[in-house]
């Protein structure tokens, strides 16, 4: 399985993120009831909707589809949420002294710009992981996408920690161990995923110049 790059020319314009669950169930009884339980094994499931409006797009939807040779390799993508997503405060520079003057060097201090990370080790299948908040906006908001090494989670829960930090609840289990210093990404979560079958992505090219590009993934892992 070959990692096909998501060509940044492309641009989705419509999206639908959603964790298959993946319950299990024994059936339902006479009386109608019915005990569902989760496998455990949840994983992400993508639907993408990409205008085709020009050449250049039109050439790098070819090529994409046709490395992705069906359901045989993967790319990285995600959602297009930073609208929704916490936000990390801008590095400003050239902070003077209180007095209004600067380092001899002229530098002044600087403010701001350090990206969250993580702060614990986690192990493969955790459900939370603690991040150094670095510049964030406080607080960090469920429902935000994040990313860790290549693997896109959702926060489902929130714990202010002592100091720095903050324990966050997520879903799905972590797909790989994390490590302390591990890059955490707010607003352009990326993760796995393949064509959920050999013929998505069929699109139809109007007189050869315009279309609508719609495929279904899924997530690997």
């Amino acid at each position: 399985m070959t990692l096909v790059p998501w060509p940044s020319v492309l641009k989705p314009n419509a999206e639908n993120v959603r964790i298959d669950a993946r319950t299990r169930s024994g059936g339902e009884t006479i009386n109608g009831r019915e005990q569902v339980v989760s496998s455990g094994l949840g994983r992400w499931v993508m639907t993408l909707t990409v205008p085709l409006y020009s050449p250049e797009t039109i050439r790098a939807w070819r090529s994409w589809l046709a490395m992705m040779d069906g359901r045989a390799n993967y790319t990285l993508v995600g959602p297009c949420d930073c609208a929704n997503a916490n936000q990390v405060v801008a590095n400003i520079k050239g902070i003077p002294y209180s007095d209004k003057t600067k380092h001899t060097d002229g530098a002044g201090f600087q403010q701001g710009g350090a990206a969250p990370a993580i702060a614990e080790a986690a192990a493969v299948g955790a459900t939370q992981v603690t991040i150094f908040n670095g510049a964030t906006k406080l607080p960090v908001l469920a429902g935000t996408f994040i990313g860790i090494n290549d693997f896109l989670y959702v926060v489902v829960g929130v714990t202010p920690l002592p100091g720095e930090e903050t324990r966050l609840d997520i879903r799905p289990k972590l797909r790989a161990a994390v490590a302390p210093d591990d890059p955490v990404e707010w607003c352009h979560a990326r993760g796995p995923f393949r064509l959920l079958a050999d013929d998505s992505g069929a699109t139809e090219i109007q007189l050869a110049r315009t279309g609508t590009a719609t495929i279904d993934l899924v997530e690997v892992w």
